[in-house]
């Protein structure tokens, strides 16, 4: 509380200098530069307070040359505009688009490493660094860059891509500092904040801004969305850096730009849903979250007329997963969200927010209005799959195969899972069989032979595959009379056949 309020003693001190100024108070020009110099005191320490708390991360990701790309930093080929993702997540790698008619026989081409760069903040002393999860979805390599200049290699503890969070772990070899986490339910629109990170690859950039907004949602980013809105300077790499209020304690993450890069509309996920995220993923490796499966809009001013409602509190149902929680118990489209046990809802995020407050298994009393009469409505909360409100397959793999069910051939470098119904949907591979390339490692022999990551293997010297069993007795077959194993992969809808050496 001392930083704060010196700031704002400060901030003050140097208002009424500027005031004593236009009114002619010659002494005013003494005050005025005294109190500038306090403020910006608070801002050095507290830059100097946070920097070894802020990391820089380098990501590798094999692409392939018929892949689109969004916006690097390291790498713009002249045919991308540098405005490409300016809706679009920092570095967001396009997903694996579905076909559609009959799928292309002529595969991707060869592979390449990529380089972009995020932020992460210190979560622990031990090493834990939060992060978002775009920065690290699809890294082949993760790099983490201390303010001291030590590097090391991480590895994702586990991923939130509802919220866009997730943590990587390093092993230092001393302890670090963490950064503080504030209550973002207390922030303030107008308050002052500092932004960090890793701006366009420049390391250790600070920003300083105020506070534009908050509960900001509906912009498509993510499922879950609550945005602390601010003008403080953030561009690409400054995602998953901190922004900071003037305690120096982290009230978001940075996540977002809005219009051209620097123009004034930032977005960063509220610490509080950020560190009940880290603190779960820590924990047990995932996140649990209670839902009911709906997607909502505000209401506007033509619907609020023709309901004849005095306001435009609550939102507006679009959209029920089959069998989710408000399906079940009777919610129905274009039904009004007026209040949840009884707390008016103002908007789609009083929703949100209200239901993630909750725990799986409570129930919550909905009062809607349908065709202009209101009713109350029970609906049981269950826990959210951990496919909800996600269409990328990427997203669908990491999230619905668990580490523990990923095996490896560490022989020739490549790991793996079992192809589950859900995974061959989202993957167009229904009615096939086999096991999925999950994982490359770098100049092993599978990298060598040219297999990727999302192939399906069907067949490997000339055995059928269907598990993991299947897969090492087909491998050991072929050693001891062969140099390489013959590998027939699904790739994009269509077979083909890899030659993988065996050394």
């Amino acid at each position: 509380m001392k930083s704060r309020k010196k700031t704002y003693i400060a901030l003050m001190l140097f208002s009424m200098a500027l005031i004593n100024l236009s009114l002619g108070n010659t002494k005013a020009f003494g005050q005025a530069n005294a109190a500038a110099k306090e403020l910006q005191n608070c801002f050095i320490n507290i830059a100097k307070t946070l920097k070894p708390s802020v990391v820089n991360i380098r990501v590798e990701r094999n692409d392939n040359q018929t892949s689109i790309k969004w916006l690097d930093p390291y790498n713009n080929s002249p045919d991308e505009s540098p405005f490409d993702d300016l809706f679009k997540k920092f570095f967001k790698q396009s997903p694996n688009q579905k076909k559609h008619g009959k799928p292309s026989p002529i595969p991707k081409g060869p592979q390449y490493k990529s380089e972009a760069a995020g932020s992460g903040v210190i979560f622990d002393t031990k090493g834990t660094i939060l992060t978002n999860n775009h920065v690290v979805k699809g890294a082949s390599k993760i790099t983490v860059k201390l303010s001291d200049g030590r590097e090391f290699q991480a590895k994702v503890v586990g991923k939130d891509p509802q919220s866009d969070l997730a943590i990587v772990k390093i092993e230092a070899t001393t302890p670090l500092q963490p950064a503080k986490f504030a209550n973002s339910d207390n922030v303030q629109v107008g308050e002052w904040c500092m932004a960090i990170g890793n701006p366009m690859g420049l390391e250790q950039t600070i920003t300083v801004g105020v506070v534009s907004a908050v509960g900001r949602s509906g912009l498509g980013a993510s499922p879950i969305e609550d945005f602390i809105q601010t003008d403080a300077g953030i561009n690409p790499g400054n995602s998953g850096g901190p922004l900071v209020d003037l305690e120096g304690n982290v009230i978001g993450i940075n996540t977002l730009i809005f219009a051209a890069p620097g123009a004034g509309i930032g977005f960063a996920i509220p610490s509080s849903m950020a560190n009940r995220v880290a603190t779960q993923i820590v924990s047990q490796g995932s996140v649990e979250r209670p839902y009911i499966g709906i997607t909502m809009q505000g209401i506007t001013a033509e619907l609020a007329e023709h309901f004849s409602l005095k306001d435009k509190n609550g939102a507006v149902v679009m959209e029920l997963s089959p069998e989710a929680p408000a399906a079940k118990a009777g919610l129905q489209q274009m039904d009004i969200i007026r209040s949840v046990d009884g707390q008016n809802m103002v908007s789609t995020s009083d929703v949100q927010k209200f239901v993630l407050g909750k725990k799986i298994g409570d129930i919550i009393q909905v009062k809607i209005l349908r065709n202009g009469s209101e009713k109350v409505i029970p609906i049981k909360l269950e826990k959210m799959p951990k496919t909800f409100g996600l269409n990328d397959p990427e997203d669908l793999i990491e999230e619905k195969q668990p580490e523990k069910e990923i095996a490896s051939n560490k022989k020739l470098g490549f790991s793996y899972q079992q192809l589950t119904p859900e995974l061959a949907k989202s993957l167009d591979l229904e009615k096939k069989k086999g096991l999925l390339v999950s994982e490359i490692e770098e100049n092993s022999s599978a990298e060598k032979g040219g297999l990727q990551v999302q192939d399906l293997i069907t067949q490997v010297n000339g055995q059928q595959i269907t598990d993991e069993a299947s897969l090492l007795s087909a491998i050991k077959s072929g050693e001891s009379s062969k140099k390489s194993a013959v590998f027939v992969v699904i790739r994009e809808g269509s077979p083909m056949f890899l030659v993988i050496p065996n050394e």
